[in-house]
């Protein structure tokens, strides 16, 4: 009862105006009170949108409780709950405050850092040394009211020594205030609930004082800083436009120098097109000739030449698609390279009027260059057609005719087979003959020998009823019997005269 009754006379004074004090109703004395709690909510968030919650997370946490507390104590409309409820929500105010001046001190801080960033990034110089402090910096207190109130005094001293008193003099004093009393009640007792109130909000009111000081240092720097960032960015902006225009100019001379090599190879392109045309339709000439009255080998070899030449012109269509396909990523580049300019405005008119009629005359191009190519292919395909149908007559045609030559070569193998075949039996007739003749020879010569051995055997016969006969290979031997001629003399006799006339008679019936 002492806490709240010395707190609520102490609340009085720190929230009500001297003349409110003499004698206010109780339902002032209540509206004055939400009062105090709307105002804690409204300053709770302000710290909130000062983003209080990343630059001062201690401070803010501590007002959030404290008016969570406030609202509860307030709800439960009671009269020691509302006495509790003013307390807490006088806390959550200045905790709020306090949250918010140190948001907005960290966050002047957190901007001339990204400034000396810059101003660095930029080649400038910015050495400015910060006041600075730990967002979520831990708040020791202490473990009694006499160490809180003596942390509170640190802050108060603190605030002054940072230039507070020049527009916080008034809080000043009343934090100054509140501890003194605070000290009073701390004579008797090490801890009080009082006191701690006291010296917690002395802490806040000075917190507040202090970094709004700080806040106020550091504001002074910003301008500075932002007059030499600019200065410097200006600068490098024009450093920037400088080399960007150096590269424009390089990069256009690039341009131009990949247009007329472009150029150039398209030109080479299409004469190379033109030859290997030129080459093709020769060699399907030599080809459709050779199908009509060539060998099969020339027939083959000319069918790959014309296949070669085929795949050399593909491959100078495909060269001259993809140049069209670089001309064309060219144009799109050109052309959005034309519209930022445009945007810009960084190029004049007569310049911006040039690269238009530069980049028309090159889409003109590109599709003249597409046309001429599509067209060929026509032209292409169309007499690739009229070839492949002039093989397949050709072919066709060759077919029949070596069909054809096949029947004749074969009536003529089987003339020549019907030929040999009479030969060979003509050839087997004369050798049955020949053999028929030598059998016959054969056997006339058998029937000569037989006849001849006979004609002897009936000699040998008939000889031997005349004389002695007998058979030797000079001949026959006859042996006359008897003496045919008289001693000394060589006239026959007569009967040896009639033996040898009937020996010579039988010799001319066997000769």
């Amino acid at each position: 009862m002492v806490r709240s009754v010395c707190v609520v006379a102490l609340t009085a004074c720190l929230a009500f105006p001297a003349a409110a004090q003499k004698a206010t109703p109780p339902e002032r004395v209540a509206q004055l009170e939400l009062d105090n709690l709307n105002q804690a909510q409204a300053a709770l968030k302000a710290a909130e949108q000062a983003d209080a919650s990343t630059y001062a997370p201690t401070l803010y946490d501590e007002a959030s409780y404290h008016y969570k507390t406030a609202q509860q104590n307030w709800n439960a409309n009671k009269a020691s709950n509302r006495d509790q409820a003013r307390l807490e929500a006088v806390e959550a105010l200045w905790a709020a405050r306090a949250a918010l001046a140190k948001a907005r001190w960290i966050g002047t801080n957190a901007a001339i850092r990204s400034l000396q960033n810059d101003i660095t990034r930029l080649g400038g110089r910015a050495e400015l040394t910060l006041a600075d402090e730990s967002p979520a910096l831990a708040l020791n207190r202490g473990a009694n009211s006499r160490d809180r109130i003596n942390f509170a005094q640190a802050v108060i001293d603190a605030a002054k020594a940072a230039g507070a008193e020049q527009f916080a003099a008034d809080d000043l004093r009343v934090a100054q205030q509140n501890l003194e009393s605070a000290r009073k009640i701390t004579k008797a007792t090490a801890t009080s609930d009082n006191a701690d109130y006291l010296s917690y909000t002395a802490e806040m009111m000075s917190r507040r004082a202090l970094y709004t000081a700080r806040a106020n240092e550091a504001t002074r720097n910003i301008t500075p800083l932002q007059l030499e960032r600019t200065k410097l960015a200006q600068a490098e902006s024009e450093r920037q436009a400088a080399l960007e225009r150096q590269q424009r100019a390089a990069a256009e001379a690039q341009t131009q120098q990949l247009q007329q090599q472009l150029a150039q190879e398209q030109a080479q392109d299409r004469a190379a097109r033109a030859a290997a045309e030129q080459t093709l339709d020769q060699a399907i000439a030599r080809y459709e000739k050779a199908i009509a009255s060539g060998s099969a080998n020339e027939v083959e070899n000319l069918r790959r030449q014309v296949e070669d030449q085929q795949l050399s012109l593909r491959a100078i269509q495909e060269r001259e698609r993809t140049n069209e396909q670089s001309m064309s990523t060219e144009i799109e580049r050109l052309r959005t390279d034309l519209q930022t300019a445009q945007k810009q405005g960084s190029v004049n008119e007569g310049v911006l009027a040039q690269r238009q009629a530069d980049l028309v005359a090159r889409q003109q191009e590109l599709e003249q260059l597409r046309k001429d190519r599509e067209a060929d292919i026509a032209a292409r395909t169309k007499a690739e057609e009229q070839h492949q149908a002039a093989v397949a007559e050709l072919t066709k045609r060759r077919q029949e005719a070596e069909a054809q030559a096949q029947a004749l070569q074969q009536q003529v193998n089987e003339a020549q087979a019907e030929t040999q075949h009479a030969h060979a039996e003509t050839q087997q007739a004369q050798q049955q003959q020949q053999a028929t003749q030598a059998e016959l020879e054969k056997t006339r010569q058998e029937l000569a020998s037989r006849d001849a051995e006979a004609r002897q055997l009936r000699m040998e016969n008939e000889l031997a009823r005349l004389a002695a006969t007998k058979r030797d290979p000079r001949g026959f031997i006859v042996t006359l019997p008897g003496i045919f001629f008289d001693t000394g003399k060589s006239v026959l006799k007569p009967g040896a005269k009639n033996t040898l006339t009937k020996i010579a008679e039988q010799l001319k019936v066997d000769a």
